[in-house]
């Protein structure tokens, strides 16, 4: 019954006017609640007895029935909070039934219960509020809150089971809920996928302990949720809970995301000590009342996060000063010079969903030419979020502000991979030397930061070429790489000894390969004059050349196939070129391309950056337009 109230629920989201499917979700509901005993449910209506088993999916099958719009009451959802919080045993974790020892099968049953019980008991009740005594700081909402973390530390401790599918779909429920991507330090999905796929059966079963129709459905549930893309890192800095005074604001944000995309969605909760690497989602939540500090090593994190796509959205939790300043000073921290304006009215981030606000939030933001990277709100939304009010201004927000920041494109799951499958290309000798170029007196020359590292393992698949980035270098300086590379958002410009320089580029096998960051205008435009002042016309790569159709090792045909975003198909439509190849445009020195120049971009989709109205290649292109570059170097 606990089961089944969840799919009348799914099907009832997908066919909401459905009678029969709200009249079956009714029927569960209410067999459920007569067959509560006073203290959890068994197997059937007559049972006198409990188990925490059974009692989970009960719980669970109350939990898609409130979805639904039936209601339990108050009570319900208390006996839950003293059931679960009375039969958790000394050590953190559950057992069976009560005094039986503690196991990682009950432990996931106990923790997602108690997220459930958290949520309609307290947390939708309350939010921080300035001048009053913090709610989830005292009394039962502290006292769950205090249980589910004394439960993960057990759980992070216990030996998981990973080849048992009852465990992985508890583990997932668990984490999913609590925003964890590492239990006791272990990646959690990472390993229980590695197990169930290497435990499954030449029928695509997955039986993991049980018959293969139960054992796949647990598992595949474990693998479809527990791998879903992360739109929203919540960042956990400082001591104690100044960070997390609302502590299911990003959890019902996710929630409400997962409805709208209509896919499952994750939040993650992530330290200034976890590698930036490891910060998946596209937005990162910093949250507080009093002001926040971050040192040197924290800020260097914050702006390689930015680097590499992701965008900051900060909230002082009801409007606390000491938060705000401390975030308008974290904005020229992260990049000199920034600092937080008005976003107005026809800003993408309030345009990218048609929404027509009651109240629309105020917000500043932080731009560096190609998209604003940090948004900053002075309204309060998070009490909203935490008290799950949808139908509130700040849940279409958050939704507005994913597509601006994902300029509309989807997620990528922990499966996605920019490596194709299959065995990859042989190794060839020696190592390719990347440099980016390094001008001007700000970080504009930095955009490309995070670009080589996500391209080099492709590159090595694809065309058996290793690459190494060297160190930055200045355009004033000699050039001792196969590569160089130049990018930026904003006006170049060289002075004379640079451009002296770069007159000697290609004279010893060398190519520069020059692109505009999210296909900036300004740069591309100045990036093109100078390169014509110094090698005179470029002419467009013409379509039998050797880098055009990949006539070497490793390379591939960009005259068919390739795929651009949508500005830039508009751009080439207009122009009335074809679409479906690549634009570049060469110099050339002693008859080779010296020069290769795309005034499309190719650095920000490399890197994963996002930014809205971009005008490049789509991703898997701009892997290939590079790797062709790359391979046509290693060829000689």
């Amino acid at each position: 019954h606990g089961i089944r109230a969840n799919v009348w629920e799914y099907a009832l989201r997908k066919a909401p006017y459905e009678a029969r499917y709200r009249t079956a979700l009714e029927r569960d509901f209410k067999w459920l609640l007569s067959a509560l005993h006073e203290t959890g449910w068994r197997y059937s209506m007559t049972s006198t007895d409990w188990d925490n088993s059974c009692t989970q999916y009960g719980v669970l099958g109350i939990w898609a029935a409130e979805r639904a719009g039936f209601s339990a009451g108050d009570a319900f959802w208390a006996k839950m909070s003293r059931h679960f919080r009375g039969v958790q045993n000394d050590d953190g974790g559950w057992g069976y039934v009560a005094g039986s020892s503690s196991s990682a099968n009950m432990a996931t049953a106990g923790l997602a219960s108690m997220f459930l019980v958290f949520d309609y008991a307290y947390g939708r009740k309350h939010a921080f509020k300035a001048g009053q005594p913090n709610p989830f700081a005292e009394g039962d909402a502290r006292a769950v809150l205090d249980a589910m973390e004394r439960g993960m530390t057990w759980l992070g401790k216990a030996d998981g089971q990973r080849n048992n599918a009852y465990y992985l779909y508890g583990i997932e429920r668990a984490a999913v809920a609590g925003g964890r991507k590492y239990l006791g330090g272990v990646d959690w999905f990472a390993e229980g996928a590695e197990g169930a796929l290497r435990a499954q059966a030449p029928d695509g079963s997955f039986p993991l302990g049980y018959t293969g129709e139960i054992g796949t459905a647990l598992t595949t549930l474990f693998l479809v949720y527990g791998g879903a893309p992360v739109a929203i890192d919540k960042l956990q800095y400082g001591e104690g809970t100044a960070w997390n005074l609302n502590p299911r604001d990003a959890a019902n944000v996710a929630r409400s995301l997962w409805q709208a995309y209509e896919r499952p969605v994750n939040w993650h909760t992530v330290s200034l000590s976890d590698p930036v690497e490891e910060w998946e989602a596209p937005i990162l939540y910093i949250s507080g009342f009093e002001a926040a500090k971050f040192n040197d090593a924290d800020v260097a994190r914050l702006r390689s996060y930015v680097q590499r796509g992701g965008t900051i959205f900060a909230e002082a939790a009801d409007g606390g000063k000491g938060f705000t300043a401390s975030m308008e000073k974290l904005v020229g921290r992260i990049r000199a010079g920034a600092a937080l304006s008005a976003l107005p009215a026809d800003h993408a981030l309030f345009t990218a969903l048609r929404q027509a606000w009651t109240n629309r939030p105020h917000l500043r933001g932080a731009s560096d030419g190609t998209r604003t990277w940090f948004v900053f709100s002075d309204d309060y939304l998070a009490a909203d979020w935490q008290m799950n009010r949808t139908e509130s201004d700040a849940f279409p927000l958050a939704l507005s502000l994913l597509l601006y920041v994902t300029d509309l494109g989807a997620l990528a799951g922990r499966f996605s991979t920019a490596v194709p499958p299959g065995e990859g290309a042989e190794a060839r000798d020696g190592r390719l030397i990347v440099a980016r170029a390094r001008f001007g007196s700000d970080d504009d020359w930095d955009a490309a930061e995070a670009t080589w590292a996500a391209v080099a393992p492709y590159a090595r698949h694809e065309a058996g070429v290793t690459v190494v980035e060297a160190g930055p270098v200045k355009l004033t300086d000699p050039i001792h790489a196969n590569l160089l590379h130049l990018t930026g958002r904003r006006q170049l410009k060289r002075s004379d000894a640079g451009r002296a320089v770069q007159r000697r580029v290609g004279e010893n096998g060398e190519k520069e390969l020059v692109d505009a960051f999210a296909g900036s205008p300004a740069f591309a435009e100045s990036a093109r004059r100078e390169l014509e002042a110094m090698f005179g016309a470029l002419a467009p790569l013409e379509g039998n050349a050797p880098l055009a159709v990949g006539r070497f090792e490793g390379g591939v045909d960009l005259t068919r196939g390739v795929r651009y975003a949508l500005p830039a198909r508009r751009a080439l439509r207009r122009a009335g070129l074809e679409v479906d190849r690549a634009h570049l445009k060469v110099a050339r020195v002693g008859g080779r391309a010296a020069v290769v120049f795309s005034a499309y971009d190719l650095s920000a989709a490399l890197a994963g950056v996002r930014a809205w109205g971009a005008s490049g290649y789509v991703p898997a292109s701009a892997r290939r337009v590079v790797t062709n570059v790359l391979a046509s170097i290693a060829e000689g």
